[in-house]
């Protein structure tokens, strides 16, 4: 017994080392296998470096980093730091596949008259920094924004990034072109990131047109296409807003003789209010679910497309722990890795808006129709903007199709007299009386492309109203899209696979309400601003801006697979030591 009780002992190290190594896997050889998801150019997420896998799994085909030169130069002209995003992720992003485009921003306290990093640095000093950095990203950066929503102008505001004049702005604007054309002519320079709703809210003109007037006075600006490449824009909250903001960007680009610049957006995002497992910092502009959110996924990058914007991002891939950065966490996943709804949501949509060629837009009653035309297939976004469940008729082009629902669940479905039934869900209208979000979504992916579609007679479409100082939206058309560089085509499903729920049939039910499209008297659109959700200064006060409340307790919150992994850990090291403990007295008494 003795013996054997000696040798029991002597094997626990070994039967505790076996034990952590099923545990952790990630400790034992790695097996070969398989290969990553096909990415979409078109798609892109905000620090897509934190997860560079679940990045991958969403299948976003680009990245938007930020570059802070008080970081990287933060002693002087002479100094150079490694930049606030360490090359090992910026290299993962690209050996994935994805693109990385740079935001350059943040001056710093050496540059600056009054130590702040949204002050209008040196011309030279920011030259020789641009210069730098885009010599030392050269093959891994292809693209750079510069400055981020200078069109902001509150010093006050939580999003406030620069203290300049547009003639400011230009001049930041003109020399990191030059710059970076230097360093490697096939890069492309971007405005920042605009938010549109600042000048509409304050009734002026747009920050895009009064900065081409000034870009248009300089006399070399022709011959160096204008010192841009590009335009983003930050929008949040109601997709409709893209039918609004997208075709004045394009008068205000046209009308200048710029058609060719690209409409980018940079940032958008419906984030949720009502996660109980990641709940808000403060009290939300809007409430939100986590259904919403992912609804709006699929409906805002499909208008995106059929508005005419070259690629989207989503802001962002993950919350930070705590999300100390704004009042709503914005994440597809939270700050545990945990996905949301709107991940799969994303990633239903880098899959089947692949290859997108063509798209347009109708709006019949309270049904939102986006037809995608792409490389030899069809995929069609169906969703209700009503407060009813509504059945709806959808022309068929092929006699069979693959219905797919945002969390891409697929069923394969029949035209019945050159139609598809479908029933589309009422709206959760969540927020109440303004309700910005439709239903969830159908998509109907066919082969084949439609060379007319006509929908079935129903009261006549009812655009988005216009913001102030925009132009009426356009009638629904058809957008020739431009295709952004193939980084790895994305996998095109067949009519064979499967979709989510079987429709009933469309002529049984309340028939269609009619309603507005307006916000409730008094209110204005959302706000689009990159970080939206920042109280008000007198809203919550200093020491309680970042309290997290503390969510409801059930089995869920408390047996999470964290804790439970610990909790075996922990508990099987203290029983090895009690029992070596324990058998060390017997065998000493025995004796």
């Amino acid at each position: 017994m003795i013996a054997v009780s000696r040798l029991s002992v002597k094997s626990l190290p070994l039967l505790v080392l076996a034990l952590l190594g099923l545990m952790f896997p990630a400790a034992l050889p790695v097996t070969a296998q398989s290969p990553p998801p096909r990415l979409n150019p078109r798609f892109g997420l905000v620090d897509g470096f934190v997860n560079s896998a679940e990045a991958s799994a969403a299948g976003a085909g680009w990245t938007r980093v930020f570059f802070r030169w008080d970081v990287i130069q933060p002693g002087g002209p002479a100094d150079w730091k490694p930049a606030n995003v360490p090359d090992p992720l910026i290299d993962a992003e690209i050996a994935a596949g994805r693109e990385i485009v740079g935001v350059l921003i943040g001056t710093p306290a050496w540059a600056s008259p009054d130590g702040t990093s949204t002050a209008v640095p040196p011309v030279e000093f920011w030259g020789d920094f641009v210069y730098k950095v885009a010599s030392q990203y050269k093959g891994r950066v292809s693209r750079w924004v510069i400055w981020n929503q200078p069109d902001i102008t509150d010093p006050a505001s939580a999003n406030h990034t620069w203290d300049g004049t547009e003639e400011d702005y230009f001049r930041l604007l003109k020399e990191a072109y030059l710059k970076i054309k230097t360093v490697d002519p096939t890069m492309q320079v971007h405005v920042a990131g605009l938010t549109y709703t600042w000048d509409q809210r304050q009734g002026t003109p747009q920050y895009l047109a009064r900065l081409l007037d000034v870009i248009a006075q300089d006399p070399d600006a022709a011959a160096n296409n204008y010192y841009f490449d590009a335009v983003g824009y930050h929008i949040y909250y109601d997709p409709r807003q893209l039918l609004q903001i997208l075709p004045d960007v394009r008068a205000i680009l046209d009308s200048r003789g710029l058609a060719d610049k690209a409409i980018w957006i940079d940032e958008t995002n419906a984030p949720p209010s009502e996660d109980f497992i990641e709940p808000p910092n403060g009290t939300p502009p809007f409430k939100i679910s986590l259904e919403e959110q992912s609804a709006f996924v699929v409906q805002a990058f499909s208008l995106a497309l059929a508005g005419g914007a070259e690629r989207i991002a989503f802001n962002k891939l993950r919350n930070e722990r705590g999300h100390p950065d704004s009042v709503v966490p914005l994440g597809l996943l939270r700050g545990d890795d945990s996905r949301r709804p709107a991940f799969e949501s994303f990633r239903t949509a880098s899959t089947y808006f692949a290859d997108v060629e063509q798209a347009q837009w109708q709006q019949v009653g309270d049904v939102v129709v986006v037809t995608l035309i792409r490389t030899g297939q069809t995929t069609t976004v169906v969703w209700n903007v009503g407060r009813t469940p509504t059945p709806f008729n959808l022309p068929a082009i092929a006699g069979q199709a693959l219905l797919v629902n945002d969390q891409g669940a697929t069923e394969t479905i029949s035209a019945v007299n050159g139609q598809y039934s479908l029933q589309l869900p009422a709206a959760a209208c969540t927020n109440g009386d303004y309700c910005f979000i439709g239903g969830a979504p159908w998509l109907v992916v066919e082969a084949g492309q439609p060379a007319a579609r006509e929908l079935a007679p129903q009261p006549e479409p009812t655009a988005p109203p216009p913001p102030p100082t925009s132009t009426p939206p356009p009638a629904p058309t058809a957008t020739p899209l431009p295709l952004p560089p193939t980084l790895t085509p994305v996998a095109t499903p067949t009519a064979a696979e499967v979709a989510v729920a079987t429709a009933p049939p469309p002529n049984s039910g309340p028939p269609p309400a009619i309603l507005p499209d307006t916000p409730p008297q008094g209110q204005v659109l959302p706000d689009s601003e990159a970080d939206p959700f920042a109280p008000a200064a007198s809203s919550i006060p200093a020491d309680e801006a970042f309290a997290t409340p503390v969510p409801p307790v059930s089995a869920r919150t408390i047996l999470r697979p964290d804790r439970l992994l610990w909790l075996f850990v922990i508990g099987l090291i203290v029983f090895t030591v009690a029992y070596g403990i324990q058998l060390t007295i017997w065998n000493r008494f025995k004796r």
